[in-house]
């Protein structure tokens, strides 16, 4: 899946993801992140960027659909809350 390491992300979206993770305490080092470009939505007009999560202490990881509209940073904080990383 992976087409884009974090370091090739947008220079914003690397910073919210940074202060998302420092207001829990957590380290972008922490997280493997990556992308697949953007991907054919299956016979839908248009593109989907899936964007994967992996904390690599404990492999666990989460993917999150998004597109240039809608956000997968929110979706990472919701599971970051409710502790879909935590070991």
């Amino acid at each position: 899946m992976a087409d884009h390491d974090f370091s090739e992300f947008s220079w914003d979206e690397q910073e919210d993801v940074k202060a998302l993770l420092a207001s829990q305490g957590l380290d972008v080092r922490e997280f493997k992140i990556t992308d697949n470009g953007d991907s054919p939505a299956g016979g839908k007009i248009g593109a989907v960027r899936q964007i994967s999560v992996t904390r690599i202490s404990n492999g666990k990881m989460a993917i999150y659909d998004t597109d240039h509209f809608a956000t997968w940073i929110t979706d990472f904080a919701d599971g970051l809350e409710a502790g879909a990383f935590d070991d």
